[in-house]
């Protein structure tokens, strides 16, 4: 509990160093989606998840890729914030682009945070948690899309360097969707392969991330 709560004070701390830094609206509007998002999923998600996330129970099927998956969502926020806070590189994403793309951020933010909450199972590791009782989830957004939570993590990042303003952040991003992507096609043939029930529950929800599309 103390580690948690230290690890919240530093975080805040840095967010707060970084806004007043930065002083744009749009950074604390940018924040505070992910403080609400942050809130809601302290109260809506199984507590056993959070441990589960920051250390798996077991190995993923692709530890490459869950690597580069972080360098760049770091990487994409932190030339962002570079960009329009100190440098200037391509901060010139008009106010009719970062509106719009905030919204979009907003809104892939929530389904992440709605898709934690609805499956219990939602960990940064591909495979098969039998030491939590693993089983096919189909509530929530899991009715519509078996992979709801790579939506929209493939859409908020592009969309968050957008709605910073930053042209060059959206380079790291569009390469962490394509991996996101990529990690959403290897985890249903893994899940298919190895979890009990996945078939089935394949063949009633037909579309992986975009429905009607694939």
């Amino acid at each position: 509990m103390a580690v948690r709560v230290l690890r919240w004070l530093v975080f805040v701390s840095l967010f707060l160093w970084i806004g007043r830094s930065v002083n744009l609206a749009r950074f604390w509007v940018y924040g505070g989606i992910w403080l609400a998002t942050a809130i809601y999923l302290s109260l809506a998600v199984d507590p056993t998840l959070f441990k589960e996330r920051l250390k798996p129970g077991g190995p993923t099927i692709d530890r490459g890729a869950l690597r580069a998956i972080r360098v760049l969502a770091l990487a994409q926020v932190a030339i962002a914030i570079c960009d329009i806070g100190r440098f200037h590189w391509s901060d010139t994403v008009p106010a009719s682009i970062r509106g719009p793309a905030m919204f979009v951020f907003a809104a892939s933010m929530a389904l992440t945070a709605r898709a934690m909450a609805s499956n219990r199972f939602f960990s940064v590791a591909v495979r098969v948690q039998a030491d939590r009782g693993h089983q096919v989830v189909s509530e929530g957004p899991y009715r519509l899309i078996r992979h709801p939570g790579y939506l929209a993590m493939s859409v908020a990042a592009p969309a968050s360097a957008l709605a910073l303003g930053s042209w060059w952040a959206l380079v790291p991003a569009l390469v962490y969707s394509a991996l996101i992507v990529r990690r959403a096609r290897a985890e249903d043939r893994y899940l298919r392969d190895h979890l009990d029930g996945y078939v089935d529950y394949a063949d009633r929800v037909r579309f992986r991330l975009i429905p009607g599309v694939w």
